[in-house]
């Protein structure tokens, strides 16, 4: 049986990651384009955590982050908050039930997520005010590298939860 004390460290080191990662990815300061690709990195470190947590703390996370990230962003009121609950509740029941839990699963389980989400934001932010060729160019600039890109950072961010699950789990 794990301490509360180390459960609610655990957290609050996760949410001030989080907040991090949220205030470097909206900033208009510092950007780590590459071309037109920006990876979302609150959503590789949301896989991250999904992994190693249980099912309910996935959901809540992914929820409280989306909302942090929805008011912050330009896109559609709650639109974050809906996919980042079921992205961190998807990826918390495919590790249990389908998925080993180590770096592989980890890439593709984030390239699934990335995919699942720029097409959510395509459908939504873009979909239906762009042209064709806009469309395509949006997906083929810009959503498929971000998602590439954005699965580069699990490998740091896995690696991070897995020592501090270690650290906070285990004795």
């Amino acid at each position: 049986m794990t301490d509360r004390k180390k459960v609610f460290i655990l957290r609050l080191i996760n949410t001030l990651f989080f907040i991090v990662l949220i205030a470097f990815q909206y900033n208009g300061v510092f950007s780590i384009k590459i071309q037109a690709a920006n990876p979302m990195l609150p959503l590789a470190l949301l896989v991250s955590i999904s992994i190693f947590s249980s099912e309910l703390t996935a959901a809540i996370s992914g929820l409280i982050v989306g909302i942090f990230i929805d008011s912050v962003s330009s896109t559609v009121p709650g639109f974050h908050a809906i996919v980042f609950l079921i992205l961190g509740l998807a990826t918390s029941l495919i590790v249990k039930h389908l998925f080993n839990n180590n770096i592989f699963s980890a890439c593709a389980l984030c390239l699934i997520c990335g995919v699942f989400y720029y097409l959510l934001r395509w459908i939504f932010c873009y979909a239906f005010m762009l042209s064709l060729t806009e469309n395509l160019t949006y997906l083929m600039r810009t959503a498929f590298p971000s998602t590439i890109y954005t699965a580069i950072f699990i490998i740091p961010f896995y690696y991070l939860e897995k020592f501090l699950y270690n650290k906070f789990y285990h004795l």
